[in-house]
């Protein structure tokens, strides 16, 4: 009796908590953990007067990067197209779909944040000037990562046949919610020669490194470049960690599955923006103990998705080949304001392991 009457009064105590959680509007993330969203930050009130002349798209995913429709952006260039990527309710980093016409490019600009660009489609370069220093070029083309060094000027040019796209992440929202003041972050000069000093080797290509790590500011090609073995996160699996731009806020690694496999389930508290570059497959996300709440977004190569904040999520590749994507997060930011929370789960629930079998299956009955 005394157990029944114990799990009855558990039962109580989690119908209050789910209740207390609907009425607030909040997020359940655990059996006593809910997340209060934001509702009167210096970012919210931003984005509030902002969506107005915004091309934004909200949500949890973009299907495919390189042919999602754009709308006109004149602010960011005569000609530019683009997508304000506004996800997951996200406070830390936000993103940017632009499309540059041929031969067109973007106004020059400069911004008090961190920012790292993936090109999607079609090339060019980009003109970056440290304050008092001289200009530097970046050629790039399809594939190529660039990680533009804090509140340094820069401004991209399409020199192909065609538009050349781009997908960039930035840290924004954060410097917005510290700071207060978009005119701050827009027209500060202050040069950070610790972090860009305009030498002229300093945007020179990461090789195929043999550590699992390197610095690097620029990667012509980050589909080709080489992973290493790291099997904590599932057998097979691999990754390259990138350490780019003298950044403290985002921070970028490449991962691949083998064919048929998957990745542990683990969640992070930091915002984090997933690219694939390879594969087919689907993630699954959900909050603790609540996997009937759960997300799944079916991916395949250039697919762009993000798991909501301190939910568990788990990659899988149904396909013959192996799986790659690219990911761009803070897990450095909130580690060092000491709000790192980040775990693993060892064992996979049992829902998880009959939702792998059953696309094993789908997938078998297709070939």
């Amino acid at each position: 009796m005394r157990f029944a009457a114990l799990s009855l009064k558990g039962l109580v105590r989690r119908a209050f908590f789910q209740l207390f959680a609907y009425v607030k509007g909040v997020d359940v993330l655990g059996p006593t953990i809910v997340r209060e969203f934001p509702i009167d930050s210096p970012y919210q009130a931003w984005l509030a007067k902002a969506k107005t002349t915004l091309p934004l798209h909200e949500g949890f995913m973009i299907e495919d990067v390189a042919n999602i429709p754009l709308r006109s952006w004149p602010q960011l260039g005569e000609g530019v197209t683009g997508l304000y990527l506004r996800f997951a309710g996200y406070q830390i980093i936000d993103g940017r779909i632009l499309e540059i016409p041929a031969g067109g490019r973007t106004a020059s600009q400069r911004q008090f944040c961190e920012i790292v660009i993936y090109f999607i489609n079609g090339s060019g370069y980009t003109i970056l000037q440290q304050e008092g220093k001289p200009e530097q070029t970046v050629q790039w083309s399809q594939g190529s990562l660039l990680s533009v060094p804090l509140n340094v000027r820069h401004q991209h040019f399409s020199t192909g046949d065609g538009p050349a796209r781009m997908l960039a992440v930035s840290s924004f929202p954060f410097m917005l919610n510290v700071l207060g003041s978009e005119e701050f972050i827009a027209s500060n000069p202050f040069a950070f020669t610790d972090r860009y000093d305009g030498s002229p080797d300093y945007f020179e290509s990461a090789g195929n490194a043999d550590e699992i790590q390197v610095i690097t500011h620029f990667v012509e090609d980050i589909r080709c470049i080489k992973t290493r073995p790291f099997e904590y996160r599932g057998k097979g699996n691999e990754t390259f960690r990138l350490l780019m731009a003298g950044n403290s806020m985002l921070s970028v690694h490449v991962s691949e599955m083998p064919p048929r496999t998957y990745k542990k389930a683990h969640r992070q508290s930091g915002n984090a923006f997933v690219l694939l570059l390879s594969g087919e497959g689907f993630s699954i996300a959900w909050p603790e103990r609540a996997y009937h709440r759960k997300r799944r977004t079916d991916w395949k190569a250039g697919t762009l998705f993000v798991p909501p904040d301190y939910w568990y999520h788990q990659n899988f590749n149904s396909s013959s080949t192996p799986a790659r994507y690219l990911a761009i997060n803070a897990p450095t930011l909130v580690r060092n304001i000491g709000l790192r929370f980040s775990d693993q789960l060892e064992v996979d629930l049992e829902e998880v392991k009959l939702e792998w079998e059953k696309e094993l299956e789908k997938t078998a009955r297709e070939q």
